[in-house]
């Protein structure tokens, strides 16, 4: 369960999700994707799910760019067209855009229409189709618009993962490491040692990942207290990922920022007295071993700084950091300051041993 979500994960996921649909009928069906989901994933859905083989693909483009108000605006009119009503639903057929966009959309849609998730990337099954949270991009910041709208089923079907190459698993294994360094000391343990071309090895950490943030957001639905443990890494991963749109060359995944993110809020733990230099050096150099740095020169720095002021997370003015005191328990609400986040984008540059423009 997510708070009041079920969450089905295995051999049984689909099934579950007809099921629900037999005994919850829609007036309409609606299944939202983007050219490679409708392509490779629709026709598994349809022959296992006879229930939506009536339902209309809503198809939108792939990539960060569609988490937009234009693109919203479109599936809605679509909707309206269609006359569909609150009793109609969406299943939001995807990774973590399609997700967000998708549940963006539900939420909105006459104060709320009828959602489902079948995630189809590893960023979707372990965090974006978890939890009601649902946001667009506005004005080049990351996830500025938003609502919490549940789901009344999220259906995990791991095979949909042999659709996925390695930058986008490891995108998907960013934000289960992350599950583990803020909750499981002994699932960054198992993560560090696992095979990620073995899906089969790799569906219990799934499940494991899936719990943790199930269990998290069970005990905070709306982000006052425990839940944001889960944004550790994004304050600074959300800026890097913002800043590499803005530039002329290969933007990054999400969960590659937040890798970037991971690494200079570990450091930052460690620089307040948090978290000991032994632990972070065993972040960082895994971290770093398995993903690709980010790269920024020493001029960009204030404008990533920039960028974090419009984080929702700040207070008066000062910005407010999830860090960890070990690995497996992260802290809340640490008070960090402009001069201290800059050090540790100055000292993230020095560890990865590059200088110049991100992602360049």
């Amino acid at each position: 369960m997510a708070g009041r979500v079920p969450v089905v994960l295995g051999g049984s996921a689909l099934h579950a999700l007809e099921e629900h649909l037999a005994e919850k009928p829609a007036s309409h069906a609606f299944i939202l994707g983007d050219p490679n989901t409708l392509r490779h994933c629709l026709p598994e859905l349809l022959q296992k799910v006879p229930a939506l083989r009536m339902a209309e693909p809503i198809e939108v483009p792939e990539g960060e760019s569609s988490k937009s108000l234009d693109v919203a605006a479109h599936i809605w009119q679509h909707l309206i067209d269609r006359q569909a009503g609150r009793d109609a639903i969406l299943v939001c057929l995807g990774g973590g855009v399609v997700t967000d966009l998708g549940g963006f959309v539900a939420g909105n849609f006459k104060r709320g229409m009828r959602l489902v998730h079948v995630p189809t990337s590893l960023m979707g099954m372990v965090d974006a189709a978890i939890g009601g949270k649902a946001a667009i991009d506005l004005a080049g910041v990351k996830n500025v618009v938003g609502v919490f709208h549940d789901a009344e089923l999220v259906a995990v079907h791991v095979p949909f993962l042999r659709n996925l190459g390695k930058r986008e698993l490891l995108n998907g294994l960013a934000e289960m490491l992350k599950h583990a360094l803020v909750k499981d000391a002994l699932q960054w343990d198992a993560l560090v040692k696992a095979p990620l071309h073995d899906l089969d090895a790799l569906t219990p950490l799934i499940l494991a990942s899936v719990r943790i943030k199930a269990g998290i957001v069970s005990e905070d639905p709306r982000e006052s207290g425990q839940r944001k443990l889960l944004n550790f890494g994004h304050t600074i991963g959300h800026a890097i990922e913002a800043f590499s749109w803005e530039g002329a060359g290969r933007a990054l995944l999400h969960g590659e920022a937040v890798v970037a993110g991971m690494v200079a809020e570990s450091w930052l733990s460690w620089r307040l007295g948090l978290l000991g230099r032994e632990a972070y050096d065993r972040i960082a150099g895994h971290l770093l071993d398995l993903f690709p740095p980010a790269f920024w020169g020493p001029a960009d720095v204030h404008r990533l700084v920039e960028l974090m002021r419009n984080d929702k997370k700040n207070r008066e003015g000062g910005f407010r950091f999830t860090l960890l005191e070990r690995i497996g328990e992260g802290v809340v609400d640490a008070e960090v300051n402009a001069a201290q986040v800059i050090e540790a984008l100055d000292h993230y540059r020095e560890r990865v041993g590059h200088e110049g423009a991100l992602a360049h």
